[in-house]
């Protein structure tokens, strides 16, 4: 052998070793960050020793002996498994994000600065009543007390963005809280869109596409909003662009939750489900827990940096949630003068409040600005960096305040600890009683009764439909107070024997306005239909119904499809087969079918064939944002047939509904012949419609990716089905939204809770429970959790000790 070849062995060799030796030492510096599940601890801040079991798939079962005391274990574990994704979440809450992350985030500081979540939480804490201060600070302790202890086992991404922690306050909780009500708030998006689109399109086109879903009156246009400066959706961009950067993506934020009372249960006891539909990442949004203690006892789905139980049961009740979209949100059209030290309000100048603050910027210089807040609420506009021209030209923009009910209240938190402790239908109206935001539909059960609670602060408006900026001159256009408790709806062991909701409208007749961002029928239609469908439901057969694939908004689609295509001449063989294929359909958006893949193609081509010859690119993309508006516009369009909107203007031709299906259905061959294959044979849905669970470094390196994400993988389902799989309208097919978990509870089996998670419990993507339920929750599997005692004690599970010091 040559020399020089021995020599390059040798250094390849010797190059494999070293890597090798890098990269083992580097993998057990990582696992070494993992938490501890089993042995003892010495910890201060407890008043007796508390068990902690672990199963195996790192739920938790606290044993203390004071609420107290299971409130500062709660706080221990989640900062055992998710320090860093609370972390991040408080700090964004708090506009405190580039003091980690640097420049990049600098416009999501402001944002939330402006918003004054963090102040907002300060002022939060006086009105907590005394309990769920003390379990709240019981909390905090908890999570400090770890942070102390172990330094080194919160999470490899402190090491990366090298930072040190800080201590967590009661402040922090709220904040995190209020970050929840952000998130599931998209009325805010409606005032903003649709004014801007109105000053663009002209009331006689916008009318066609507005979210009609008149309650006691017809959406009226004010016509004074043309009249306004321009209304920019700068801050619509950058909240999309918060939500991307967070990881809140999807807006069919919603979710799915029925009960089904005694007689219309095989167990002869109600049965409850629930499956919120939340923005997919990796960790996800929730973590499972069973606390037991002589003064509260509970289990269900927690969200890390919050103590108390959101979704659940205790040894009485068990309850659920769904989005009500309330709109409780609204935008005014401020005057200001030339200095912005004033606004006007009914023919008088009143004083803004002015506050100025600071953003620190990690390796730069700290951001000064400037806050002004009017009666209503803070001034937005300003959030972003404004450009002064656009296509029409130099303009001047509208100064825009907002008001919004999170922003004004703050009871949640106590109603979330006191529904944990109730007992009865009684006490749990009661704890909603102050309930505000993020508004939900609550549905309740026990052991013989079943019940619902639309649980929102309603603002009373002179205008009964607000869907646009208002005129901040006048103070008639304020709020006239909120919708009394005692009015909102509400039943109680209604006579078909079940509660169902999916972000619907819930009751026909209500005095006052709750929203017109209603999500599409469908979901309710087919939830309503299996009820329906026999007289007695098993938790089987809620197993079933929450991995439902069928789409009732595709079926009803498709006819308009099938009816353009009638008596036409068809030569290209793939179309032949493409209608085929949708003609024999089941409307079952299965991830191995073709039809689906034909049929969501088929759709998202109509909508920019209707849509985008007027609006353009931006104004399209501002427009299916909120995915349920163009679903729901869709509908109303096909059904009237000769809208306008069908029309291409760029064209000479008057086009008619039936040709731009037509040409729709064109289009999405073309793009599934370009895009994925020749062959239809091969069109399966699942190959362009994927779910990847990303963590917040994503995208940062591609072989890191491989190691933080979870995923990709095929998935069946579309935003219209139960089983909610949404994609971006404006960038489609990658899921980005679903069942953030799954609930169902069979009072005939107190102990047993069948849940998932779509990924695991822990935040450490070393850890074995990182993602160790992904696969059961994309096959429709449950994970059986037993919370009696003796079983939980006597098993094979991982025990941790705290001992009080």
């Amino acid at each position: 052998m040559k020399k020089w070849l021995k020599t390059l062995i040798g250094i390849t060799v010797t190059i494999i070793f070293l890597a090798t030796g890098i990269f083992s030492y580097s993998y057990l510096m990582l696992q070494s960050n993992l938490p501890e599940y089993e042995g003892e601890e010495s910890v201060a801040g407890l008043e007796t020793g508390v068990e902690v079991f672990r199963d195996n798939h790192a739920i938790p079962y606290i044993y203390a002996n004071s609420r107290f005391d299971a409130a500062f274990s709660t706080g221990y574990l989640h900062a055992q498994e998710r320090m860093f994704q609370m972390d991040v979440m408080r700090r964004a809450g708090a506009g405190r994000l580039s003091e980690i992350f640097g420049t990049k985030t600098v416009n999501f500081d402001k944002m939330f600065r402006t918003l004054q979540i963090g102040a907002v939480a300060e002022k939060a804490v006086a009105s907590l009543e005394d309990d769920t201060k003390k379990m709240l600070e019981a909390y905090a302790n908890g999570i400090n007390e770890y942070l102390r202890l172990h330094p080194d086992k919160l999470g490899v991404e402190f090491d990366v963005l090298d930072y040190a922690q800080e201590e967590w306050t009661i402040e922090h909780s709220l904040i995190i809280s209020k970050l929840l009500a952000w998130e599931l708030n998209i009325s805010w998006w409606v005032d903003v869109s649709f004014s801007n689109l109105l000053q663009k399109l002209g009331e006689s086109k916008l009318r066609d596409i507005l979210p009609d879903f008149p309650e006691n009156a017809p959406t009226i246009i004010p016509g004074n909003v043309k009249s306004f400066s321009k209304i920019k959706t700068d801050f619509i961009q950058l909240d999309k662009d918060f939500r991307e950067f967070i990881g809140f993506t999807g807006t069919h934020i919603g979710s799915n939750n029925w009960v089904a009372g005694s007689t219309r249960s095989e167990s002869g006891k109600p049965v409850i489900a629930n499956d919120p539909h939340l923005s997919f990442q990796v960790p996800g949004k929730w973590y499972f827990v069973s606390v037991n203690s002589p003064e509260w006892n509970v289990t269900g789905f927690t969200l890390p940096g919050v103590p108390f139980v959101i979704i659940g049961k205790n040894n009485s009740i068990s309850w659920v949630v769904t989005n009500v979209m309330a709109d409780d949100a609204d935008f005014y059209a401020e005057t200001l003068d030339d200095n912005k030290l004033k606004y006007q309000l009914d023919n008088n100048w009143e004083k803004l409040s002015i506050v100025n603050d600071t953003i620190q910027v990690k390796d730069s210089q700290p951001v000064e600005m400037i806050i002004r807040k009017t009666h209503r609420g803070p001034i937005i506009s300003n959030i972003h960096n404004y450009s002064f021209s656009d296509e029409e030209g130099t303009y001047k923009r509208a100064n825009l305040s907002m008001r919004w009910t999170a922003l004004e209240f703050h009871n949640d938190v106590n109603s979330i600890y006191k529904i944990n402790k109730s007992s009865n239908w009684k006490e749990f109206k009661s704890a909603l009683s102050k309930y505000s935001a993020p508004g939900q539909n609550f549905v309740f059960a026990d052991s013989s009764n079943i019940g619902y609670v639309c649980a929102a602060k309603l603002p009373k408006r002179y205008s009964n439909s607000p869907t646009f900026v208002y005129d901040g001159k006048y103070s008639s256009s304020d709020w006239n107070g909120f919708v009394k408790f005692s009015e909102m709806p509400k039943f109680y062991n209604p006579k078909k024997g079940y509660i169902a909701s999916a972000n619907n409208k819930a009751v026909k007749n209500f005095n006052y306005h709750i929203s017109n961002l209603w999500e599409p029928a469908s979901r309710i239609n087919r939830i309503r239909e299996l009820l329906d469908s026999k007289e007695k439901h098993s938790v089987k057969d809620f197993k079933d119904y929450q991995n439902d694939f069928y789409s009732d908004y595709a079926k009803e689609i498709t006819k308009y499809i099938l009816k353009a295509f009638k008596n036409i001449n068809i030569k290209d063989e793939n179309l032949n087969r493409a209608l085929e294929q949708i003609s024999r359909w089941n409307f079952v958006m299965e991830k191995e079918n073709q039809a689906p893949a034909i049929y969501e193609v088929f759709f998202n081509q109509l909508l920019r064939n209707i849509f985008l010859d007027e609006m353009g690119e931006k104004l399209f993309n501002d427009y299916v944002f909120i995915a349920n508006v163009p679903y729901r516009t869709v509908q109303k369009l096909l059904a009237e047939k000769y809208s306008s909107w069908f029309d291409n203007v760029s064209t000479e031709d008057y086009e008619t509904r039936d040709e731009i299906i037509r040409k729709s259905m064109v289009d999405a061959l073309a793009y599934l012949e370009k895009n994925v294959s020749p062959e239809i044979a091969e069109w399966q849905w699942g190959r362009i419609h994927k779910v990847k669970f990303k963590h917040l470094f994503s995208g940062e390196n591609a072989l890191i990716d491989d190691i933080i994400n979870v995923g990709p993988f095929e998935i069946g389902g579309s935003g219209t089905t139960i089983f909610n799989t949404e994609y971006s309208l404006s960038k489609p097919y990658q899921n980005k939204l679903g069942p953030s978990m799954r609930y169902i509870f069979d009072f005939a089996e107190k102990d047993i809770i069948e849940m998932i998670l779509p990924t695991g419990q822990s935040g450490h993507f070393l850890s074995e429970h990182y993602s160790d339920m992904t696969n059961d929750w994309l096959n429709g599997k449950y994970y059986k959790v037993n919370t009696n005692e003796n079983f939980v004690k006597n098993s094979d599970y991982k025990k941790l000790v705290l001992i009080a010091e």
